[in-house]
């Protein structure tokens, strides 16, 4: 076997990992081979836990089958000490002969650096360049490659493509089955934003419930431009960011931020606070604008088995073929991709 299919072996360990509970950790895969042998494999589990290297290690009670083994790991061996110390580090005292890594890490932290680490310690280390570790963290590269959140809209609708029977009134779309799936997508990004107009009608929670999650909660960002949420009794203390082009408001509190009315500000103005990804759940209107100025990744239409009538508030309609399509609860969930890279 050559160093591209052990490659695939590593990259199939990283699969195993669910996003929602690696959030904003990259999904990593590792694998261990002697002799042609498969010694050993792990993976990158949990947000704040061991990773894919460490995992694979603590897996061998006989530590000398290392002596002289070559590492394979779809990522760059982080080079800092975090929050579970530098993987290059402890590598580096394995014994082995050679370190196979599928990409390098665009994180700044490390870019590089592990390798260079590793060399330094004796060990030859080859990187492939392949496009699998970019294929399974799109949003961790995204977002280190061109410093602005990875974002993915998300629309809920009904059968005949409408998302609320009319303005100012709220309409459960989604069955229990659907809405667990959906906080298991909030689960994987670092806030989620909605318009002022979902804040006023469906006054969400924009939480993560009904799975488990060791890590924080994302953030909660509002647009509310005008300000209607000025002299609302909502509390937004905790965890909460508006933005509005409303000075005085603006002025009130701390969680509400001035803005100049461009959503790539806003985007800009998130990077800085180390947003890698944001999960757009605003109405049609909003989920519109991302569209217009092409600024977004990924889409998520629930599609639900519910009719409204028809001068209910339309939905969105998509020209291209969605990526996969999949049926939870009573929504099928398709996904759709910008091919176009949405980067401007």
């Amino acid at each position: 076997m050559n160093d591209l299919t052990w490659m695939k072996l590593a990259a199939d360990e990283a699969i195993r990992a669910m996003p929602y509970q690696t959030f904003e950790n990259p999904r990593v895969g590792a694998v261990i081979v002697k002799d042609g042998q498969v010694i050993t494999t792990g993976y990158h589990e949990k947000f704040g836990e061991a990773h894919a290297e460490i995992n694979a290690f603590n897996r061998v009670k006989n530590k000398t089958e290392f002596l002289g083994a070559t590492l394979y790991v779809t990522l760059e061996p982080c080079s800092t000490q975090g929050k579970v110390g530098s993987c290059a580090v402890q590598i580096q005292n394995w014994g082995l002969k050679r370190v196979v890594v599928g990409s390098i890490d665009p994180n700044p932290s490390t870019n590089g650096k592990g390798i260079k680490m590793l060399r330094s310690a004796g060990i030859t280390v080859d990187v492939l360049n392949t496009v699998e570790n970019k294929e399974i963290n799109p949003a961790f590269h995204y977002f280190y490659t061109t410093r602005l959140p990875y974002v993915q809209l998300k629309l809920a609708m009904s059968q005949n493509g409408f998302v609320a029977e009319k303005f100012g009134k709220r309409k459960k779309l989604t069955d229990e089955l659907a809405d667990t799936d959906v906080h298991r997508e909030r689960a994987t990004r670092s806030a989620i934003m909605i318009g002022s107009e979902t804040m006023i009608t469906d006054q969400p929670m924009l939480t993560v419930r009904h799975i488990n999650i060791s890590h924080k909660q994302p953030l909660r960002v509002v647009i509310d431009r005008r300000g209607r949420l000025q002299n609302t009794n909502f509390d937004f203390s905790n965890n909460w960011l508006i933005y509005t082009e409303n000075v005085l408001f603006s002025k009130q509190h701390s969680y509400v931020k001035l803005m100049s009315g461009a959503l790539k500000d806003i985007l800009i103005d998130l990077a800085k606070q180390n947003i890698q990804s944001v999960m757009v759940e605003g109405g049609p209107s909003l989920i519109h604008s991302f569209l217009k100025e092409n600024l977004w990744q990924e889409m998520l239409i629930y599609t639900t088995d519910k009719v409204l009538s028809k001068d209910s508030l339309k939905g969105i309609s998509v020209s291209q073929k969605p990526k996969n399509e999949v049926q939870v609860g009573n929504a099928v969930k398709k996904v759709y991709i910008n091919h176009q890279g949405g980067t401007q």
